[in-house]
């Protein structure tokens, strides 16, 4: 044989051998790897697992965190010096309200025209606008001919009725003692009758230009009276709100030269829409806002008219306002609340009890560990109070006043944590 074909022989060989060995190994390999229990394929299960339960563990950790976020805590010490009050939700119930828009006007019987009763000329004009008057005060002194020859004919039938009365007196001793005839008797006595019923007259005519018994009883007293001075005076309590007179200028007699209110005390002209009318009654207490001031009174409806407007749709109702303190200003526009009938509804809380932020309303539920954020959708609601629709259940108790306290610090909290 050559020694070619023996080294092809031998190569042969080898070459099989090498694959016998390669096959065994592998072989040897599988079964010790299911021995051991390890694959390729468990090896990459196993890696995805621990992922996995990294994950969890990242979930429950972000859920611990968010339930930090929606904590307050505070000690019974800081509840009761912060005033918050904690409530057990339940039933309740609220008032429908009527809304309708008002407008602050003067009472008619508490506004005066101040018109002189007769022409002049003004000597005195010292009040202004704003000026505070009392009843029976001197606003204006005018002077003028016709109450000079007024009070010049009153004196002259004063001074009458007083010749008149001595006359008759001396008459009257005379006919007694028969010294004097009965018709002088009789014609002293017509004499005085008609000077005291002149007399009557002339006074009554200074009572009609403004002038009291009192001003009028001086007239006598005063050496040189000022027959041709008229003074005007304040028939009410109250405030100048118009001024149209100027000294030296000629008034007539029908000029309104002063306004005077008395706005103690004013009215609310309402609009009652025909659908709300037969809610509203005399007598009710009604709630009046001033919306940009966000400052309101109670009143109290005196009248309703059983007449809809054909122009505004609406029948108008008074309600009389007390306003000593002047907040309510004649002409200006207000939001008025008319409580109507109660409706009873499953929970109810205090309007001081929602918070809101972020688009969402929310209630702070009272737990073993502080105050949770509870987000809530409420319902209707009245002046005071508000229905919760979701969020909160019959029996939880939750933070009733100052909540804002709670959400302050609430804020303060998730922002100490974000740094």
């Amino acid at each position: 044989m050559s020694p070619k074909i023996v080294l092809s022989y031998g190569l042969a060989a080898l070459v099989g051998a090498a694959t016998t060995l390669l096959i065994i190994y592998s072989r040897n390999v599988d079964e010790f790897n299911t021995l051991v229990g390890f694959s390729p394929s468990s090896g990459e299960e196993r890696a995805i697992s621990h992922e996995h339960m990294h994950h969890d563990h990242d979930e429950d950790h972000h859920h611990d965190h968010d339930e930090e976020e929606n904590l307050v805590s505070f000690t019974e010490e800081q509840l009761e010096k912060l005033k918050i009050q904690v409530k057990r939700a339940g039933p309740g119930t609220l008032q429908s309200l009527i809304t309708a828009r008002g407008k602050i006007i003067i009472q008619p019987d508490r506004l005066a025209h101040i018109i002189p009763k007769i022409s002049g000329i003004a000597r005195q004009a010292s009040m202004n606008i704003g000026d505070k008057v009392k009843a029976d005060e001197v606003i204006a002194v005018l002077e003028s001919r016709e109450m000079a020859d007024t009070k010049a004919a009153y004196l002259t039938a004063l001074s009458k009725e007083k010749l008149t009365a001595s006359a008759l007196e001396r008459e009257t001793r005379l006919y007694k003692e028969r010294i004097s005839a009965g018709q002088d008797f009789l014609s002293s006595k017509n004499a005085y009758e008609e000077s005291l019923l002149n007399l009557q007259l002339a006074a009554e005519k200074l009572q009609a230009f403004g002038l009291d018994r009192e001003e009028i009883s001086l007239l006598t007293k005063q050496d040189e009276p000022q027959l041709r001075l008229y003074h005007i005076r304040s028939p009410i309590d109250g405030t100048i709100i118009l001024r149209h007179i100027t000294k030296g200028e000629f008034i007539e007699n029908t000029t309104t030269i002063y306004e005077v209110a008395d706005l103690s005390h004013v009215w609310v002209e309402i609009g009652i829409y025909p659908k709300d009318l037969y809610r509203v009654k005399e007598g009710q207490r009604v709630d009046i806002v001033i919306p940009f001031e966000n400052k309101g009174a109670k009143a109290r409806l005196i009248y309703v008219s059983p007449i809809i407007d054909e122009d505004t749709i609406t029948a108008t109702a008074i309600a009389e306002l007390d306003n000593a303190d002047g907040l309510f200003r004649p002409g200006v526009f207000v939001k008025v609340n008319i409580p109507s009938e109660e409706r009873p509804f499953p929970i109810t809380v205090p309007k001081s009890a929602v918070q809101s932020g972020e688009g969402k309303e929310f209630v702070f539920v009272a737990k073993p560990e502080g105050f949770e954020r509870r987000i809530v959708e409420t319902g209707e609601s009245d002046q005071d109070m508000v229905e919760i629709k979701s969020g909160l259940l019959p029996g939880e108790e939750y933070a009733a006043t100052n909540t804002f306290l709670l959400k302050a610090e609430l804020g303060k909290d998730s922002a100490e944590h974000e740094h």
